[in-house]
C-alpha cells in the first residue's frame, strides 16, 4: 500500500472522527440552551477520546506530510476538509463557551427580595420581659 493512500484512509478517518466531535458538540450545545445539561456534567469521556485521536491523526499525517514533497488533489480536498471542520468546532466551542458564561452569570446572581413593610410597623409595642 502506498504512502498516499495510507495517508488518504488517514485523512478521511480524521474527518470522522471530527465530525463525531461537531456532533457532540452540536448536541451539547442544545441542550445547554435548553437548559436540560447540568453545567457539573459538561464533562463528556467520549468528547476527550475523540480529541485524543484527532491529535493522534494530526501527528501521523503531519509527520507523513514532511517526508513527502509531492500531494495529490485529493489530500489537498480532504485536508482542506478537515480544516473546515476545524473551524466549524472551534466556532462551536466558542458559542458553547458563550452560553456557559451567561448561565454561570445568570446562577451566581443573588435576586433581591423585597421584605413586606407590614412586617415592620413602628406603632406596634415591644414588651421585653428584663430579670434584674
Amino acid at each position: 500500500m502506498s504512502t498516499n493512500r495510507i495517508l488518504k484512509i488517514y485523512l478521511k478517518d480524521l474527518i470522522l472522527e471530527l465530525k463525531k466531535l461537531k456532533a457532540i458538540l452540536e448536541f451539547e450545545n442544545e441542550e445547554i440552551n435548553k437548559g436540560m445539561l447540568n453545567i457539573l456534567n459538561i464533562t463528556n469521556p467520549a468528547k476527550d477520546l475523540i480529541l485524543n485521536s484527532i491529535n493522534n491523526y494530526y501527528i501521523t499525517i503531519n509527520s507523513w506530510l514532511k517526508e513527502q514533497e509531492q500531494m495529490q488533489e485529493e489530500i489537498k480536498k480532504l485536508i482542506e476538509d478537515t480544516c473546515l471542520l476545524k473551524e466549524k468546532i472551534c466556532i462551536q466551542y466558542h458559542n458553547t463557551h458563550k452560553t456557559l458564561k451567561r448561565l454561570f452569570a445568570q446562577k451566581t446572581t443573588i435576586p433581591k427580595t423585597q421584605l413586606s413593610k407590614t412586617l415592620f410597623k413602628d406603632n406596634n409595642p415591644l414588651l421585653v420581659d428584663v430579670k434584674i
